[in-house]
């Protein structure tokens, strides 16, 4: 809820703020550069408000949303990728984004979703099985989500 309304803000504000700006000045330009950037964060907010992820023993099934209808089979699965994108400097505040492919599709998830942590470890099984091979990074970033054992120091 609180993208959807930092998206809103953002839309209304910088159209506001366009609107009584001189048009051709520079500051014209650089208020309809950020109304473009806050209007695609309001419609990925949206996207992502409107998917439904199903998540069962053959795959994972993405529907509605912006980009409509997607899915990846655990036995195709080529591509596993857990990235994480701190948000502080101590690196323990910030977000998780799963990235799956597959030769026909590529799903995109990030951890607010719903049993994100469930998605993560039934994915990670079948990146296994299909022998991807994965980063360091994402090792690393596994561990640290608590679905394989931390390597000892």
């Amino acid at each position: 809820m609180g993208d959807m309304v930092r998206g809103i803000v953002a839309v209304l504000v910088a159209l506001f703020l366009l609107m009584i700006t001189p048009v051709g000045s520079f500051v014209f330009a650089g208020m309809a550069l950020l109304l473009v950037l806050f209007a695609l964060y309001l419609g990925g907010t949206v996207s992502r408000w409107t998917s439904i992820v199903e998540v069962d023993d053959q795959g994972l099934r993405v529907t509605g949303g912006v980009l409509g209808r997607r899915t990846i089979v655990w036995a195709d699965l080529q591509r596993f990728e857990l990235r994480h994108f701190p948000l502080s400097r101590d690196r323990k505040t910030g977000y998780m984004d799963l990235k799956l492919k597959t030769a026909t599709a590529s799903v995109s998830i990030d951890d607010k979703l719903d049993r994100f942590h469930e998605l993560l470890a039934r994915a990670f099984e079948a990146a296994r099985k299909a022998d991807v091979g994965l980063s360091d990074v994402t090792h690393a970033n596994l561990a640290a989500a608590g679905i394989i054992a931390k390597p000892k120091a």
